[in-house]
């Protein structure tokens, strides 16, 4: 008898002591909803005491950051001495750092391949007033940082160093693109993932198409051949005005350049590619397209992309 009656009433017992117990247990903290705006910490609220601020934007952090890729837009020519040896220390310093830059180049000056695009982007980083004259080797950097890449740092050049201070300034803005080639036709598919507002007024997306490395523009200088050059910026030189942008909130623009006719073998500082009927890409399968938002007013550039990356 002792022994049925305790095999009969154990469960009982069990279940009470179980019921108890989850009577008085307290919330974990996480999974309260402090501010009421139906995201626990537990659920990825990044602020639980401000309803104005959910999930973290994307798959980042709270702090909504992105590895920034340092835009380098290099302005050489062929038939300029110095840019030789400009063009060589600056890819020294870019292949020590592979998958955190990207590079853009654009031959100007007396280039075979000097067009109307380029040389308005170098000239568009000379402080007021400006005759329209400019000089080379340039590098621009995130569109705010603008020197002689030989001259710096008391003729030293730019160096790793250097790159490393660009590098390091905070990114809240993160980017794809997708890229079809099709014949002479390239459609891109930019996207914007901004991990914080963008409320600014003069935010441009550009999108250039380039050609990874051309050979028939060599000139005087000793160089051979050159390396993420500018071939057409879609729509041009000043881009694409967008809208402020808002954390969170991705937004994608497509874009699409076909080229005309033929290669002109004839172009030149006097006789500049007239893209409604030629063009001056020697292998339509080296394209690949580079997109940033740039600050048309303050020049800073927010991120950038490369397609071959």
């Amino acid at each position: 008898m002792t022994l049925t009656t305790t095999l009969s009433y154990a469960p009982a017992l069990f279940v009470l002591v179980a019921a108890g117990l989850a009577g008085c247990s307290t919330p974990v903290e996480e999974e309260i909803d402090n501010d009421a705006d139906g995201v626990s910490v537990s659920g990825g609220d990044c602020d639980d005491s401000d309803s104005e601020v959910g999930l973290a934007p994307f798959d980042g952090n709270c702090d909504g950051t992105f590895q920034r890729k340092t835009l380098h837009e290099v302005f050489g020519g062929s038939t300029c001495s110095p840019c030789g040896p400009a063009d060589a220390l600056i890819l020294d310093v870019l292949h020590q750092n592979e998958g955190d830059y990207v590079l853009l180049a654009y031959q100007v000056g007396s280039d075979p391949y000097v067009s109307s695009e380029g040389v308005s982007r170098r000239t568009g980083y000379i402080p007021p007033p400006s005759d329209g004259s400019y000089s080379i080797p340039w590098l621009q950097v995130d569109g705010e940082n603008g020197f002689h890449p030989v001259e710096m740092n008391n003729d030293d050049g730019y160096t790793d160093a250097d790159f490393d201070s660009f590098a390091e300034v905070p990114c809240h803005l993160g980017m794809e693109i997708d890229v079809t080639l099709d014949g002479q036709t390239v459609d891109a598919s930019v996207t914007l993932l901004p991990g914080q507002d963008y409320d600014g007024e003069h935010l441009v997306l550009h999108t250039v198409i380039i050609e990874d490395v051309t050979y028939l523009n060599v000139g005087t200088n000793g160089q051979t051949e050159f390396h993420h050059v500018m071939k057409k910026m879609v729509p041009d030189q000043n881009g694409l005005s967008i809208d402020p942008l808002v954390r969170g909130e991705s937004v994608s623009f497509e874009q699409s350049w076909t080229f005309q006719g033929d290669y002109d073998d004839t172009t030149g500082i006097s006789n500049m590619i007239d893209h409604d009927s030629a063009h001056t890409v020697e292998s339509f399968s080296g394209l690949s397209v580079i997109a940033f938002v740039q600050d048309s007013k303050t020049l800073q550039i927010h991120q950038s992309i490369w397609s071959g990356q």
